[in-house]
């Protein structure tokens, strides 16, 4: 079981949502913290609540304002973090948007580019502008990905695909990793209370909600803890909620098979109700 205290740790996705409330369990453990994502306002308002959750007045709680999807961005500011506070032991990738749940035709492709960029190119940028520092640490990368890349969903074709690159993006990373003594963990929760549910409400169809509900209903602390735990024991693939393990074992189980039926019937009952 890994401890925290005196370990330093990046989290992109910082100011907010899962990565804001696993950066305060993390400092109540005793971790030096970096927060990292775009907005600074709300960065500094995240770092100031972090510090209140801090083990000791001697932890560093920091905030970097930082582009993910902006390699020449990344790579400048991930090059002066490294010097001011250091390689981290841990990375946490959380940063990702869902601005265009909607059907696959209603979907051009900027926006379909726009979720690519953020959510995998974002990822893949920050952990190979890090990973040679991380070697002499034989850190551990964390990647939250989706429900949504377990199993495909109506109106997630840009999330979905996104998240589901990610699964493989860290199924390969692991096999390089483990030989130099570093961990891959990658996330998989269901639907999380998180600020990105306001950006997909907008558009996300009947039947995509309908569907999403089967997974359940987590809170961003939730969330946070079950990954905490799973980062601590160094285990590869978490999915937090009860329902979603449960639905992905029956997929698993089904190759597919039961997952699929399931997400079809709920899918014909709310476009019946809908009339359509």
């Amino acid at each position: 079981m890994r401890r925290f205290e005196g370990a330093t740790i990046y989290i992109t996705g910082g100011s907010s949502g899962i990565g804001l409330e696993m950066a305060k369990i993390f400092a109540s453990r005793g971790a030096n913290m970096l927060l990292i994502a775009r907005n600074e306002q709300k960065l500094e308002e995240a770092r100031k609540q972090v510090e209140q959750s801090r083990r000791g007045p001697t932890q560093k709680i920091g905030a970097l304002s930082v582009d993910v999807a902006d390699v020449a961005d990344v790579q400048q500011k991930m090059q002066a973090a490294l010097s001011l506070y250091g390689a981290p032991e841990i990375l946490v990738n959380s940063a990702g948007i869902n601005k265009y749940a909607d059907h696959f035709e209603n979907i051009d492709h900027a926006m379909f580019d726009e979720v690519m960029r953020v959510n995998l190119y974002g990822t893949r940028n920050m952990i190979h502008a890090l990973l040679g520092a991380m070697k002499q640490k034989r850190g551990h990368v964390v990647v939250l990905s989706s429900a949504a890349g377990l199993f495909g969903m109506f109106g997630y074709t840009a999330y979905g695909t996104s998240k589901a690159a990610l699964l493989g993006l860290c199924d390969s990373l692991r096999y390089e990793l483990k030989p130099l003594g570093m961990k891959v963990t990658v996330v998989c929760p269901p639907e999380v209370d998180t600020p990105m549910n306001l950006d997909e409400a907008k558009t996300l169809p009947p039947e995509g909600r309908a569907v999403k509900n089967l997974g359940g209903f987590l809170t961003p602390h939730y969330a946070a803890s079950v990954i905490v735990k799973a980062v601590a024991r160094g285990q590869y693939l978490c999915i937090p909620g009860a329902s979603t393990r449960f639905l992905y074992l029956l997929h698993r189980l089904s190759n597919g098979r039961l997952t699929r039926f399931v997400s079809d019937m709920v899918i014909w009952a709310t476009r019946k109700r809908k009339g359509a």
